[in-house]
């Protein structure tokens, strides 16, 4: 399998969606389900194959989508590894039942997936969203010095949307972190505009994603379910990148509070690594930052 096949085989991507008439004899209407919400991916076919394969039961395979971005993720519970992740903003428009991604992040790096904007088709059928697109495949030319479309490739998945308990909803949206206070620190120091460091919140899932575009590298990344209950806000960690965190399966409450459109979010968090004579350790680390609802471009 080449490189770029064994990319999109890890990479999910989004889809807009129609649900058609259940009866030709009936009046014909189409409904646009919203997209909004978390997913878990059911089915990938093979192109080599045409067989339709499903997802391993050790492998987390979802997709979160905010009102404006999106991020998927592909991990590996057994062996705590991120298999793959990728994200950004998009457009979905019900009217001419089309959907764009443009994608800002996306590991493994290398990928030439990163940076382009893909159209796609999409459907409903029975509560399962199906979607079909073409990644673009490059060369480079070294006459112009750029790298120039050859080829594309099809990507067919299905998906569904998890079970996941909902939490009130005066969370959900993108946000951007705009300060932090370390342990120690007396005043909040601003977070660089050059880094991104972006939070997905759903209705049952949340995401946070630390990266940098411009050289196509993830930092760190995790994400799970959570509980708000308008004061405090719960995390239950399932996923973190990079691996040997000891954090999988904690269970983390923090103070909330939102005024106007800024999110004060404190708290603490274990952490474990290995001392100097390779025991391992335990400790705490505050948490304390203001998150803003997302307005910018990703840099």
């Amino acid at each position: 399998m080449t490189y770029l096949k064994l990319l999109l085989a890890i990479t999910p991507l989004l889809f807009l969606c129609y649900c058609s008439p259940e009866s030709s004899t009936e009046q014909e209407t189409v409904t646009i389900e919203s997209l909004e919400g978390s997913w878990r991916r059911i089915s990938v076919k093979n192109q080599e194959t045409g067989e339709w394969e499903s997802i391993p039961s050790n492998v987390i395979n979802e997709k979160y989508i905010s009102p404006t971005h999106f991020c998927w993720i592909n991990y590996n519970t057994d062996q705590d590894t991120l298999l793959g992740t990728g994200g950004g903003t998009y457009v979905y428009d019900t009217e001419s039942a089309t959907y764009r991604e443009d994608i800002k992040f996306f590991l493994p790096a290398g990928s030439q997936l990163l940076g382009q904007t893909i159209p796609f088709d999409v459907k409903f059928e029975d509560g399962k969203w199906h979607h079909t697109g073409y990644a673009k495949l490059f060369e480079f030319d070294p006459e112009t010095g750029e790298n120039v479309v050859t080829d594309s490739s099809k990507i067919e998945e299905i998906w569904e949307r998890t079970n996941a308990p909902a939490s009130q909803d005066g969370l959900i949206g993108t946000w951007q972190l705009e300060s932090y206070r370390g342990a120690g620190d007396s005043i909040r120091s601003d977070y660089p505009e050059f880094v991104s460091y972006v939070k997905l919140i759903t209705p049952t899932h949340f995401v946070w994603v630390h990266y940098l575009s411009e050289q196509d590298q993830v930092l760190a990344e995790g994400g799970g379910t959570y509980i708000y209950d308008g004061n405090t806000y719960t995390e239950n960690l399932k996923f973190v990148y990079p691996s040997g965190s000891g954090q999988i399966g904690t269970v983390l409450p923090f103070d909330c509070k939102i005024e106007g459109d800024t999110w004060y979010h404190t708290g603490y968090i274990i952490r474990q690594g290995e001392d100097t004579s390779g025991n391992m350790q335990s400790d705490t680390t505050t948490i304390d930052e203001v998150w803003r609802p997302f307005t910018g471009i990703d840099s």
